[in-house]
């Protein structure tokens, strides 16, 4: 038999031994390609897809809450908790930064010594 093969298949085949791998993989590709397309263009898919959706939505709320109530049972922040708090640490350093701008404005700017009272005090 692995004489036959031999004497039956040209120099291409011997060539690349993955040619046979790519053909499969480009026959199933198509296949699998056409029935995922028919599958999914469907108006029963779309309705399933949208009750997973809710459904899943759902679980994620109810998860949410719980785990919001257990950190309120723990006295711990939760999620929203440390987000508002973002927002108020970015707002009072917007304030610092504007009063520090301010005071810049209004300091008096200290003398410019030039090299005369420099070499004086020397």
């Amino acid at each position: 038999m692995t004489k036959q093969r031999a004497t039956n298949e040209g120099p291409e085949a011997q060539s690349d031994p993955f040619e046979v791998w790519r053909e499969f993989y480009e026959a199933n590709e198509a296949v699998w390609s056409k029935a995922a397309k028919e599958t999914t263009s469907t108006e029963a898919f779309a309705e399933m897809q949208g009750r997973m959706l809710e459904t899943f939505l759902s679980f994620q709320k109810s998860a949410r809450d719980a785990m919001n109530a257990q950190l309120g049972t723990l006295n711990l922040p939760s999620r929203d908790d440390v987000a508002r708090l973002g927002e108020i640490i970015v707002g009072l350093e917007e304030k610092i930064d504007r009063i520090e701008d301010r005071l810049r404005t209004l300091a008096p700017k200290p003398p410019t010594r030039t090299k005369a009272t420099r070499s004086r005090r020397s």
